[in-house]
This record gives structure tokens, C-alpha cells and sequence, in this order.
């Protein structure tokens, strides 16, 4: 499968960095599909991200919780406390067609996540249609982007052109400033398909007047394109622009193959104008969207790395690779196993009951039962807001010690059920996907272990989670549940109503908590406000994280592939560029 030439091809133009060995090819097993390559848009399909993960530079990127600057790209800080003004400035990236990244992206990103430019008199929430979707009249700037704190932003930024930066001023702090700022696209691509203007450094101009002139109407024409002038359309990709495939990253896109709707290929190329580090060894990546049930047969013949679910056989089939030297290795997919309660619903209205509930529960014994025989590979936490390996998870496990409320003896239990003036064989009815085994088994264990202290725990299994969730007979849900990266995704989860927030409390005290987090600039306070936003979600009583969620990469013999970073967007393809040759 991989093939390695002895000398680095030689070419006109920029040359590929020194790592880069030619002729060698990886091709990754993908279950993901490329819809667009503007993966800051609220529509960004996970292939997007994938993608994105390895054809776009950013100032900084979140690693375990703690954001780091690449400073190859540029540098952010804190240059107005007072007013909280953030300059952005960039080192010397390129675009993979020579054009700089410069201060018309950071302005174009800036309107972009900001959504600053609405006229006054329009109002966000009429934009949203009752199903829930965006309804846009024509004429209307609204770019459809992820929100970031840059949503805070409302004055349009000072820039400078030659120096390549932004000011951009908050009114007040926020949180994720180091990030804030998303350079999704090209700004002369924009302006290229905007106004049909051939000159690059024309098209750039013309998006920086429109938006420092705050020109409704050409603004209205730049959010269209930002959010749909990116989408790589139908067709077999053959018609693809080029200008859409653009690269900062250390990769960019050379084709996309969509003839077969199944079984979408992206094919990626080492990007020579890359400035950052490290850099890749291989010159080609193939992204190989995979149609068959067991991808694994497939490793060393017509796939070299694959991601797959720890299932049963799954773990017969890698642990037999593993004693032929394939590379088996899991990681974190950003959620955690919980049993989640549901506040105002039968017993389990009352925090007493809650309690003496989630006190009886064998947490340690259904964990075990959902994970099977990928048991020694899952991580145990107990932990809600904070991934392992962060100083915010070690700090609530010793200062908080959720761990001490479960794990009751038989005997402890029914006294805890009886103070809390709960009868015997009070029921509770259990939601879980039945087409889950994780939660399939762990759910048989979880009743049974809860009997013998005197509930009744119910199977209220469902084919169709998503609407059993929307049906208020149940009680408890046994389900993934991510964990929260932004304050606005805590929120969502245990402030505000919605269908995020699976226990439906809404406490005014931990809202503040939240408000409070996304105005924080120092990352320690941050970090100790999610620590008391956490002690108010333990001391309500109302979820008990399990394990966390996992995923398995497997590699050929000739790929050396570093364990995916945990919880990332794009798990498998954000360290591609660390990817090796064997020796």
C-alpha cells in the first residue's frame, strides 16, 4: 500500500518542505463526507471538519482544554485590558494558490463570526424560522456561523494591511479570545465569486470597503457567498473550482472523486507553501469514505488507517492484529457514558430521591457491563465538564469527590431510599438506544443491581432515541453525553430548556456561573468557574458520568500513527501531519 521513492520530487515553484518523502501515499478508511470546504458554517458536516483540520491554519487550536498558539500563523494578545481590545496578527501564511493571508481574512472572519453588521432594525430572531431553520430575506448580511465570543464584538475592527492584523475590541472579556477568530476562507475568493472580480488583491479590497463602509447590500452578497459559495455542489467533482479548494494548512485538497455517491474520495497533496511546523512525511492522503461493514479486512490491503467502534468482534478482530504488529489504539471521542436523571418526573422530582438513587447505583459494575470486553480500554470518570487529563478534572475529582455520593452498600442504599421517603419498589422508567450494546448491557446490569435496594427500574429501551427523548414518561436516560468545550455548550446542557439539557434543570445560580465563565480572560479562573459550575451540577444530583466514550483507530504495519487527540472535531485527521513511515 505505501510507497516510498528515495528523493523528494523536484518541480518548479515553491518545493515541498524536507519531511515530505515522495511518492509515499497513506489512504485512511472515512466515514465522513466533504459537503463544503467552509467548515465554520452551523452546517458543517463532520467530514468538513476532518478536511478543515488539515487545510486550515488558525492562531490557536484547543489541546486538552488549554488553547496553544501556533505562532507560525500568527500571534494574539492582549493589547487594551480596559476596553478589551485583542490584536490578531498574523506571521507570513500563504494560500496554496501564492496570496497572502492577510488582513482582509482576519476582517472577512471577523464579520463573519461576529454577525456584527446586521442593520439595527433587523432582528436576529426573525431570521429563524418556527421549524427552527434560518429563513434570510434576500438583502440581508447574516452570516450563518458558528457562534464564539467574537459574537460580542460590534464595533468594526482597526486594521492594518501592511502589518497584516486586526484590533478587534469587546465590550467586555471573553473566554475563548485565542480562538475566537475562525479563518475559514479566502477573503479574495469571496470577493472573486461576490463581484466577479478577476484581481485577487481587487477582490480582497473590495470585501475590506464593503465592510468597513458597512455597504448593507454588497455585505448581504459577501454573507451569501460565505455561506453557501463554498458547498461543492452535486456531480461527480470533476467541476469543482479550484479557487474552492484553496489551502493555508499543511495539506490541500488536489481532487475530489464523487462519482460514486457512496463512496466519496478526497484526495489531499503535501501543501508547499506552508509555513508552519511540524510538517508532513507524506506527499499524498487519500480520504476513502468506506461502504462495507468491517473496514478491518480491508487494513493492509486497500486501506492503511481505519476508525471503528469498540464492539465485540471489533476486539476479537484487533487483538488478533495487534499480535501481527498492526497498531491498535483508542481515544476519547469527546463524550463520556452517563446516567442522566430527569428533574420534575416522578421520584425523582425531589433532590433527596435523586440522591439516594444515584447513591445505590453500581456505577463501577454498569460501566464495566457497557464497555464488555473493551472494559480495560475505556477510562472511568465521574467527572461531567472536564475531559481526563486535564487540571480541571484532577482538581473536581480531590476537591469535589463526586465518586462519594455513588457506590452505597445494599444496606446503606435502602436506608437512603427510606430517609428520602421513597416506598419500595418505587419505578422509574429507563430510556437508552436498544441498537446500542453499551447501553443494551449496561442497562440489564443497572436493574439489576438497583432491585435489591428497592427500585424499580423499568426498560424504556427505544429504536429511535432522539424521539423518545421528546416523550415525558421517562425518568432517566442512559445516553452519550458530550462534554461541553464552550460556555454557550454548558448552557445548553444545564442551564437553558431544550433538547441538549437531558435532566431539565434550569438553576439561575449556575446561569450566572456560565455568564460569569464567558467573561473570563485568564484561563485559572476560567478553569475554577467551570470547577463551581460542575460542584452545582454534582450537588443537584442529577447525572453520574460512567466512562468515557471511545473510538479505535487501527493502523497497517507500514503507518506509524500517534493515539488521535481526544475530543477534537476532526479525531482522526487533526495530527495527520504526524503521521510516519515505519522503520
Amino acid at each position: 500500500m505505501v510507497v516510498a521513492a528515495l528523493a523528494v520530487t523536484a518541480c518548479g515553484g515553491p518545493t515541498l518542505p524536507n519531511s515530505v518523502i515522495a511518492g509515499t501515499t497513506v489512504t485512511v478508511g472515512w466515514s465522513g463526507g466533504l459537503v463544503s470546504t467552509n467548515a465554520a458554517t452551523t452546517a458543517a458536516t463532520s467530514g468538513d471538519h476532518d478536511v478543515a483540520a488539515m487545510t486550515r491554519s488558525q492562531f490557536a487550536r484547543t489541546v486538552e482544554g488549554v488553547p496553544v498558539i501556533d505562532e507560525s500563523f500568527g500571534s494574539v494578545e492582549i493589547v487594551d485590558p480596559e476596553g478589551f481590545t485583542v490584536r490578531y496578527d498574523l506571521a507570513e501564511p500563504e494560500w496554496s494558490d501564492g496570496i497572502p493571508v492577510d488582513a482582509a481574512d482576519l476582517m472577512l472572519a471577523w464579520a463573519a463570526g461576529s454577525n456584527a453588521l446586521l442593520p439595527d432594525d433587523v432582528d436576529p430572531a426573525s431570521l429563524v424560522a418556527e421549524d427552527g431553520s434560518l429563513d434570510v430575506p434576500a438583502g440581508v448580511p447574516w452570516f450563518e456561523s458558528m457562534p464564539t465570543g467574537l459574537t460580542e464584538s460590534r464595533e468594526v475592527p482597526e486594521y492594518d494591511e501592511f502589518g497584516r492584523s486586526i484590533a478587534v475590541t469587546y465590550p467586555e472579556p471573553v473566554v475563548d479570545w485565542q480562538t475566537a477568530l475562525d479563518v475559514a476562507v479566502p477573503a479574495h475568493v469571496v470577493g472573486r465569486l461576490a463581484f466577479d472580480l478577476a484581481d485577487p488583491m481587487e477582490a480582497k479590497q473590495a470585501v475590506i470597503e464593503a465592510i468597513v463602509g458597512e455597504q448593507t447590500s454588497r455585505l448581504a452578497t459577501i454573507a451569501r457567498t460565505w455561506n453557501e459559495g463554498f458547498a461543492l455542489g452535486d456531480g461527480d467533482g470533476s467541476t469543482i473550482a479550484p479557487e474552492l479548494l484553496l489551502s493555508s494548512g499543511p495539506f490541500r485538497i488536489e481532487a475530489v472523486d464523487q462519482a460514486r455517491l457512496d463512496a466519496q474520495q478526497v484526495t489531499l497533496v503535501a501543501n508547499p507553501r506552508y509555513v508552519g511546523s511540524p510538517t508532513p512525511e507524506y506527499e499524498r492522503v487519500e480520504l476513502t469514505r468506506t461502504t462495507v461493514s468491517d473496514p478491518l479486512t480491508y487494513i493492509g490491503e486497500t486501506l492503511d488507517v481505519v476508525q471503528v467502534p469498540p464492539t465485540a468482534p471489533h476486539r476479537e478482530t484487533t487483538r488478533e492484529m495487534e499480535r501481527l504488529d498492526y497498531q491498535v489504539s483508542t481515544s476519547g471521542t469527546g463524550a463520556v457514558w452517563a446516567l442522566v436523571l430527569r428533574t420534575g418526573r416522578g421520584e425523582l422530582a425531589w433532590q433527596s430521591a435523586r440522591e439516594a438513587f444515584l447513591g445505590a447505583v453500581p456505577q463501577r459494575d454498569i460501566a464495566e457491563a457497557g464497555a464488555g470486553p473493551w472494559a480495560n480500554e475505556h477510562e472511568n470518570t465521574d467527572v461531567t465538564l472536564f475531559p481526563p487529563g486535564t487540571d480541571g478534572h484532577q482538581i473536581v475529582r480531590e476537591d469535589i469527590d463526586p465518586a462519594s455520593r455513588f457506590g452505597l452498600s445494599e444496606e446503606e442504599a435502602i436506608a437512603a431510599r427510606a430517609e428520602a421517603g421513597v416506598e419500595a419498589g418505587a419505578r422509574v422508567c429507563v430510556l437508552y438506544d436498544t441498537g446500542e450494546r453499551f447501553a443494551t448491557d449496561a442497562f440489564a446490569e443497572l436493574r439489576s443491581g438497583l432491585e435489591p435496594a428497592g427500585w424499580d427500574v423499568r426498560d424504556c429501551g427505544t429504536d429511535n432515541l432522539a424521539e423518545g427523548l421528546s416523550d415525558d414518561g421517562w425518568h432517566a436516560v442512559l445516553t452519550r453525553v458530550d462534554i461541553p468545550g464552550t460556555p454557550a455548550e454548558i448552557a445548553a446542557q444545564w442551564a437553558l430548556a431544550g433538547p441538549e439539557n437531558l435532566s431539565g434543570s434550569e438553576d439561575e445560580e449556575r446561569a450566572e456561573l456560565i455568564d460569569s465563565l464567558a467573561h473570563t480572560a485568564d484561563h485559572y479562573e476560567a478553569r475554577d468557574l467551570r470547577v463551581a459550575i460542575e460542584r452545582s451540577i454534582v450537588e443537584e444530583a442529577v447525572i453520574m458520568p460512567l466512562v468515557v466514550d471511545i473510538v479505535v483507530t487501527v493502523s497497517d504495519r507500514d503507518v506509524e500513527v500517534p493515539v488521535p487527540r481526544a475530543g477534537s472535531r476532526a479525531a482522526l485527521t487533526s495530527e495527520i501531519v504526524e503521521w510516519h513511515l515505519a522503520d
